[in-house]
């Protein structure tokens, strides 16, 4: 089942900031709702992370172990990335990519968000609208939590 994504971010900040919180990974991963842990993958002359991430959907706790690699990084306008990923007992997996871009906008930075990301196995069978309520639930708590970075008082880096 392909899941596809895509939001647009106003955000009170400068692209520049912006950018320095996509390229702080542990501050950016924080703030995505049900990761566990991240940690980068030693991978000569690539930018790479292993990342750990748990939720529920419908009757289903998973925990997923995920490979993120960073595929172009275009400063401070353009971050894309592959990820792929499955449970312990392989009964999840989950592939997809995600981009980021950024551009100056009158107010600060107009943030726009798109992911494809293919979902299979046993999470598969609960079928398209509850994994898309939950995913739309958790990337509308992630942007949340992104716009509190730049919210006037929050003492962004």
């Amino acid at each position: 089942m392909l899941l596809k994504l895509g939001e647009e971010l106003s955000l009170g900040a400068s692209v520049d900031e912006v950018w320095k919180l996509l390229r702080d990974t542990p501050r950016l991963t924080s703030l995505l709702p049900g990761v566990e842990s991240v940690a980068p993958l030693p991978e000569e002359g690539k930018e790479a992370y292993a990342a750990k991430v748990s939720d529920r959907i419908g009757p289903f706790k998973i925990t997923m172990n995920l490979e993120v690699r960073i595929t172009e990084a275009v400063e401070p306008s353009l971050l894309k990335a592959a990820l792929k990923g499955a449970d312990s007992m392989g009964l999840n997996r989950v592939t997809g990519s995600l981009q980021i871009a950024l551009r100056p906008a009158v107010s600060g930075t107009q943030m726009n968000f798109e992911a494809s990301i293919e979902v299979l196995g046993k999470l598969a069978t609960l079928g398209a609208v509850p994994i898309r309520r939950r995913t739309t639930q958790v990337f509308a708590e992630f942007a949340k939590n992104i716009q509190g970075q730049f919210a006037p008082g929050a003492g962004a880096a």
